[in-house]
């Protein structure tokens, strides 16, 4: 009997969650475009059919306690409709919305001579993440969030970041660690020390980290023994950084958290969890409806 009354009530709030999502998504109001500070700074979102009404809380929360204009990139995997395509486009005026189809025909060229690369790439949509976004950045450093990392503060790190010109590799801590398979397995072989508990739904990225010829490499090292292979990108991203060696994690106010309330110091929320995008509704809009409409100066 409390199994179906639980489901309704979910059903009930994530959708009172996400109407208030589109409100603040249709009435928000974007910095200027003088406040676009370093357009070679990108910032690059994958959604889907699924996750693109998050992506567009993502990024307008971002713009909003950065205080600036960002040269957005969203990606889509193949299943964005047209309609949906469209509304990205009018909330966030001069967006760069990236379809599949462009994503395949730049890939394909770029990984001419990385088979194993293009083969994995076209087998599971989060490779996107790895391959098709440096690719699509215009400068040499960029940001990359996932459609459900929501901010809440103003984010004074990755502003500096962005600012300094610095080539350091920053991700988002995780509670726990998530790689492919066994972090003693990557070591051994690549002859690494793999940074700990990487996450990558909140990276600043730049481009020198990355190699296709070390990516194809590992995949092709560990395709066949993987234990989650859903976490290859991750891991692959995890592996660059830790080879470069230039950076961190970000602090622990870039929270990652499995709970329901978000820690009130938090800057940013990645949610995670069965039920991450039923949290997210119910308490991203709410504060970003009253942080923006009521409370902004």
């Amino acid at each position: 009997m409390l199994q179906p009354v639980r489901t309704f009530l979910r059903h009930v709030l994530s959708s009172c969650g996400h109407m208030l999502g589109t409100l603040v998504a249709t009435y928000s109001k974007r910095p200027p475009l003088e406040k676009l500070k370093n357009p070679d700074i990108s910032v690059h979102l994958l959604v889907s059919s699924k996750t693109w009404h998050a992506g567009l809380l993502a990024a307008i929360s971002f713009e909003f306690f950065t205080e600036r204009r960002w040269n957005l990139f969203i990606h889509e995997d193949g299943s964005l409709c047209d309609k949906a395509r469209q509304r990205i486009e009018k909330v966030l005026p001069g967006v760069h919305v990236v379809s599949r189809k462009q994503g395949d025909e730049k890939v394909k060229d770029a990984l001419a001579n990385y088979p194993v690369c293009l083969a994995h790439r076209g087998n599971h949509n989060l490779f996107l993440k790895f391959f098709d976004i440096p690719l699509f950045a215009p400068g040499e450093r960029f940001i990359f969030l996932d459609s459900d990392v929501l901010f809440y503060a103003k984010p004074e790190e990755i502003i500096d970041w962005a600012d300094s010109g610095n080539d350091s590799f920053f991700y988002n801590k995780d509670t726990k660690e998530k790689y492919c398979i066994p972090r003693s397995d990557i070591q051994r072989e690549l002859n690494i020390e793999l940074w700990p508990c990487f996450n990558s739904g909140l990276m600043l990225i730049p481009k020198k980290a990355l190699s296709w010829k070390i990516a194809e490499e590992f995949l092709l090292t560990f395709e066949t023994t993987a234990h989650h292979p859903q976490f290859f990108e991750q891991t692959l991203y995890a592996v660059m950084a830790s080879i470069w060696n230039q950076g961190e994690a970000l602090p622990l106010t870039y929270e990652i958290s499995w709970g329901f309330f978000r820690d009130r110091k938090s800057i940013a929320r990645h949610y995670v969890g069965a039920f991450k995008y039923d949290i997210l509704y119910l308490e991203g809009p709410l504060f970003l409806f009253f942080k923006m409409f009521f409370l902004a100066k």
